[in-house]
C-alpha cells in the first residue's frame, strides 16, 4: 500500500485539516493516509482540546484519515525541530512514501532549497543568534531573525513553514508535499467554513459550540469534555509553591533564573492568565513556559529528556484506523514492532503518567486507566 503521511495534532480535526488529506491523497497518489498525532499536550505545551483518543475517532470518522498513530510525549511537547525530527523518523519508519504538510507557503522548492543551504551550522548564523539572545530574544525568535538576514528563499516567521522546514531538513527517505493553507490563519480568530484550530477553541469556549468541522467529525466530539489550561493551573501552582528551588531546577526547562520567577508568580497569582502575564518576558516565551509548565505536571526531568533520541523509534502505537487502516498495520508490523495493548515499554510508562495529568484535573477518572484503553476501529469487524 502506498502511504502518505501527515504529522499532525488535530485540534481539533477541522475543515482544513480535511482539505489537506483530500488534496495530498489525490497529489499523491496514496492508498492510505496515516496521520501521527500528538497525544495528550501539544506542540506548543497545552492541553490537547480533548483526549487523544476520542480526537483520533474523530479523525477517522471523516473518511480522510485512514490510520492514527501516537506521537509519543517525547517527541510532541518540544521545540519544532525535536518535534519535526520525531514525526519524521517515525513516518519514514513505518515505511510511508510521502510526508504531507500545510503550509503558508504552498510549495516545495524553497523547503527544499532552504534546508540544502543549512545556513544553522554556518558561524555567521550562530553569531547572529547569539546576539539576538543577548538583547534578550527567545531562542526562537533569536532563530528566525537569523534566518531571515541569511536567506529570502522561505519566510520562517510563520509556524507552517517553521515545521516544514524542519520537516525538510530531517526528511531522509521519504518524498515531501505540501498544501498551501487556505482560510484563517494559525491565530486568526475568525469565523468560517475553514478556521484555525485557535479559532474553533476560542469559539467554542465563548459559545459552547462546535464549528468548522466536518459532520461526522463534530458528532464524534459531541459529548466530549474540552480541557484549558485553567484547570491545571491550581495543580502548577500547588507544586510550584511546594517544591524547592533546588528541586526545581531539575525539571525539564527549568533554570536557576527562571525556577524563582515561575515560584514568585505562583505566589502572586491567583488565576493562569495573570501568572503568565507575570512571568513571560522576551526571553520566557508563552510557548517556552507552556511546555515547561508540561514537563513540571507530568513529572519530566531533564535527564530523562537528555537521553531520548528523537531520529529512532522501537514501536509504534494506533489509536485509531479504518480498514485500510488495519490493512496498513500488517505491512507495518513487517517493519517495526505495532502495540496496540499496553505494555511495560518505558515510554508507554511515560504515556500513562502523562495522561493522568491530563485527566485529574479535568475530573476524568474514565480516561486515567491509559492500560485499558484500546484503538478504536471503525469499520467492517469480519474482514
Amino acid at each position: 500500500m502506498r502511504m502518505t503521511a501527515i504529522i499532525s495534532e488535530y485540534n481539533p480535526f477541522h475543515n482544513g485539516h480535511l482539505y489537506q488529506a483530500k488534496v495530498a491523497r489525490q497529489e499523491t497518489d496514496a492508498d492510505l493516509i496515516v496521520a501521527i498525532m500528538s497525544g495528550t499536550f501539544t506542540q506548543r505545551g497545552e492541553p490537547a482540546f480533548t483526549d487523544k483518543w476520542t480526537r483520533a475517532q474523530a479523525a477517522v470518522a471523516s473518511g480522510e484519515i485512514d490510520l492514527v498513530l501516537e506521537l509519543p510525549f517525547y517527541f510532541a511537547v518540544q521545540r519544532a525541530d525535536r518535534f519535526a525530527l520525531g514525526g519524521v523518523t517515525i513516518a519514514e519508519t513505518i515505511g510511508a512514501e510521502s510526508l504531507s504538510f500545510g503550509s503558508e507557503c504552498g510549495q516545495l522548492a524553497p523547503f527544499i532549497h532552504a534546508a540544502a543551504e543549512n545556513h544553522e551550522a554556518s558561524p555567521r548564523y550562530q553569531e547572529m543568534v547569539q546576539q539576538g539572545l543577548a538583547r534578550g530574544l527567545s531562542s526562537a525568535t533569536a532563530a528566525s531573525q537569523a534566518f531571515r538576514e541569511m536567506t529570502t528563499i522561505l519566510d520562517l516567521t510563520t509556524p507552517n513553514n517553521t515545521l516544514g522546514y524542519y520537516y525538510a531538513r530531517a526528511a531522509s527517505t521519504i518524498t515531501l508535499h505540501t498544501t498551501k493553507r487556505i482560510g484563517s490563519g494559525y491565530h486568526d480568530l475568525s469565523t468560517g467554513d475553514i478556521m484555525s484550530a485557535t479559532a474553533i477553541r476560542a469559539y467554542y469556549a465563548n459559545h459552547h459550540s462546535l464549528i468548522g468541522l466536518p459532520k461526522l467529525t463534530a458528532e464524534t466530539l459531541q459529548n466530549a469534555v474540552f480541557a484549558s489550561f485553567e484547570s491545571y493551573y491550581p495543580f502548577i501552582r500547588h507544586r510550584l509553591l511546594t517544591t524547592s528551588l533546588d528541586d526545581l531546577t531539575q525539571f525539564n526547562g527549568i533554570d536557576s533564573s527562571l525556577a524563582p520567577r515561575l515560584i514568585e508568580g505562583a505566589r502572586r497569582n491567583e488565576t493562569f492568565d495573570d501568572f503568565m502575564t507575570a512571568v513571560k518576558t522576551r526571553r520566557y516565551t508563552r510557548t517556552s513556559l507552556q511546555r515547561v509548565l508540561i514537563y513540571l505536571l507530568t513529572s519530566t526531568m531533564a535527564n530523562e529528556m537528555d537521553d531520548v533520541a528523537f531520529d529512532r523509534i522501537d514501536y509504534v502505537r494506533p489509536l485509531a484506523f479504518n480498514d485500510k487502516g488495519r490493512m496498513a498495520l500488517r505491512e507495518i508490523k513487517q517493519r517495526i514492532p505495532v502495540i496496540s495493548t499496553f505494555e511495560k515499554h518505558p515510554w508507554l510508562i511515560k504515556e500513562s503518567q502523562v495522561t493522568a495529568a491530563y485527566a485529574v484535573p479535568l475530573a476524568r477518572y474514565d480516561i486515567l486507566e491509559e492500560h485499558r484503553r484500546f484503538a478504536h476501529f471503525s469499520g467492517n469487524a469480519s474482514k
